[in-house]
């Protein structure tokens, strides 16, 4: 990570602008989280881009790969624009 991104705040990934592209920082609540995640591609340092965002699910592109989201997973995602 660059300095930039040390000093940036992380805000939950549903706050994020779609269209957007941020980066993960973290993950709230631990371990379990952290290795779900990680089995969808989501992983520390990865830059997501966040396609849509209605009625408190996702939509976001990490790589080639769309996957959706619901609202309560994707608070667990601690991000900063990439």
């Amino acid at each position: 990570m660059n300095a930039s991104q040390h000093s940036a705040v992380s805000m939950p990934l549903p706050l994020a602008s779609p269209g957007e592209p941020v980066r993960i920082t973290a993950f709230a609540q631990g371990r379990d989280v952290e290795k779900r995640l990680a089995g969808m591609g989501l992983t520390l340092g990865c830059e997501v881009h966040l396609l849509q965002h209605e009625g408190g699910n996702l939509v976001v592109a990490v790589g080639n790969t769309r996957l959706a989201l619901g609202h309560g997973l994707a608070q667990k995602i601690l991000v900063t624009p990439a």
